[in-house]
């Protein structure tokens, strides 16, 4: 080949080459380049000092899978004819595999240039992982600095773990923080129920949240560490991949436990650091809303809530509703001054129309959210809108409030001339049916409201109430609420009341009372740790 010709062939190999923005790019750049040098197939290696091998990182028209890896040569042993060695700074960095018969003076050039030029790439890729990660580092602690804006405290729990679920990419979490013996209770959860806290445990049986509250230290584990069994799973069911659990320190002194898990990769020495600086400031602005929540409580916290009181029993119906054939019932009991549950009832065109709704959290707080959906709900409904449109203005409403809050809810609509029903669902717990003296449960059809600013909820299939019918909405303080030795109601004794009640022949209000005595009977005069609100509606 004569000499121009070579040196313009080796400087559209440099130009070429440098041009590579990426190694995805690079490695299309050089199968061109071998395809036009006649050197294909061929397999680009990549040295691992530490092993002592070259393995595969790409295929030059052929796959790479299937290759296997190359030992390094002995010392004073040369590699085999068209394994031509890359070097960068004196270093072997790779190989490229090429035909023997295809080895030349320009691919022993185009593997000189290569080796620098992998390298480079490289160190530009490695740099921008790096400020990639910088940024959302510093992103998620700016976002956790702004927890110390937030000073109530069901609203700051709710955003720390928001906050933290994003930080490290995690699908599911929970906040626990103390109760007054010192024990971690789940404050916020994140689809992880009570439940399953208390079945993820360290392979001595301990809860996971009590071990972390005892260390005071993280744990780390990865899908690898679950199946090599370094917890004890056996209760739960549900499917774990992943777990980081840290404490919430501040001063010297734990405030709770933070769990998230099922990553979406797995959780590595960033991540973890990262929740653990979030972890830091969340610690801090969890004392100042404790602080402040302290200071409020007073006299004139109690002028407010008395206040907040009157207005929200001021939304709830005036007495039950009769519609024909169909007589409903409805009423609220606040664990606290004020409550975050909600109900209505109301006519229009000649059909009832029934809600229930379950606001995160308690107290004032939620209190204010419960009379921002009335608001909505109410204007909605006289203004003729069907279910799914009032339930998306409502949601559309309640995502921008942006107060760290959610809404469970269910709306439902029979025509009592022929019974005649439909509900849509978001997020709440199961409607209780009493179809001729079985019990069914109609399921949500949509996430909670407020969470998502565009969602959908669509309305359940057409079905009907036959006379003797019961259609139960409810919240579930109902099913949680638990005895003195923390077993629950659940759905089953709450069935078995109403089944008993309606085969009774019990009206609306008589079913109502029936489950409020066996409810406090079952919590044995203890308080309830969440509001409790029924509507009944009976079909006759």
């Amino acid at each position: 080949m004569p000499r121009d010709s070579a040196s313009n062939i080796i400087a559209q190999v440099a130009d070429a080459l440098l041009a590579a923005e990426s190694s995805r790019g690079l490695v299309q750049c050089l199968d061109e380049l071998l395809e036009l040098l006649h050197a294909r197939p061929a397999l680009l290696y990549m040295a691992d000092g530490r092993n002592g091998v070259f393995y595969p990182a790409a295929g030059l028209g052929r796959e790479s899978e299937d290759a296997p890896e190359l030992p390094f040569p002995a010392a004073g042993e040369e590699h085999p004819p068209g394994h031509l060695p890359l070097h960068s700074q004196g270093e072997v960095v790779g190989l490229l595999a090429v035909p023997p018969e295809s080895a030349s003076a320009t691919l022993q050039r185009l593997a000189a240039m290569l080796g620098p030029v992998l390298m480079h790439l490289h160190r530009q890729e490695s740099a921008q992982r790096d400020l990639r990660h910088s940024r959302q580092i510093i992103a998620n602690l700016l976002a956790a600095g702004d927890l110390l804006l937030h000073l109530d405290l069901d609203v700051l729990l709710t955003k720390i773990l928001e906050t933290m679920l994003s930080a490290v990419q995690a699908q599911v979490g929970a906040v626990l923080t103390l109760d007054e013996s010192g024990l971690p209770v789940p404050r916020v959860t994140w689809g992880l129920r009570e439940d399953h806290l208390a079945r993820i445990r360290t392979r001595e049986g301990r809860p996971i949240a009590e071990q972390v509250l005892a260390d005071g230290a993280p744990v780390c584990l990865n899908a690898e560490d679950l199946a090599a069994g370094a917890l004890d799973l056996s209760g739960l069911d549900a499917h774990l991949t992943g777990l980081l659990a840290l404490p919430l320190t501040s001063r010297n002194a734990v405030r709770g436990v933070v769990l998230l898990a099922n990553p979406e990769g797995a959780f590595g020495d960033n991540q973890r650091r990262l929740a653990e600086m979030v972890c830091t400031l969340a610690a801090i602005a969890l004392d100042n809303a404790l602080l402040v929540k302290a200071m409020v409580e007073g006299e004139r916290l109690r002028q407010e809530l008395d206040l907040a009181k009157k207005v929200q029993e001021g939304m709830y119906p005036v007495g039950g509703l009769r519609l024909d054939r169909l007589a409903i019932e409805g009423g609220s009991r606040p664990c606290s001054e004020t409550g975050g549950d909600y109900y209505t009832y109301t006519t229009r065109q000649g059909r009832a129309l029934a809600m229930i709704g379950d606001v995160s959290g308690h107290g004032l707080g939620a209190a204010l959210y419960t009379t921002m959906a009335h608001v909505i709900v109410q204007q909605q409904l006289r203004a003729g809108a069907a279910l799914d449109p009032a339930f998306r203005q409502l949601n559309e409403t309640l995502y921008h409030a942006q107060s760290g809050r959610f809404m469970t809810a269910a709306l439902v609509e029979v025509d009592p001339a022929d019974g005649a029903m439909r509900y849509v669902s978001a997020g709440h717990n199961p409607l209780l049916w009493i179809h001729q003296g079985e019990a069914r449960w109609l399921e949500s059809s949509g996430l909670p409201l407020g969470i998502l600013a565009d969602s959908e909820w669509p309305e359940s299939a057409l079905q009907h109430l036959t006379p003797g019918d019961t259609l139960v909405l409810y919240t579930d303080g109902f099913v949680e609420a638990s005895d003195p030795a923390g077993e629950v109601w659940g759905d089953e004794r709450f069935a078995a009341v109403l089944l008993e009640g309606v085969a009774r022949g019990l009206g609306a209000a008589e079913l109502m009372a029936l489950v409020h005595l066996a409810v406090d009977t079952w919590s044995g005069g203890q308080a309830h740790a969440d509001d409790l609100t029924l509507v009944v509606m009976r079909y006759g």
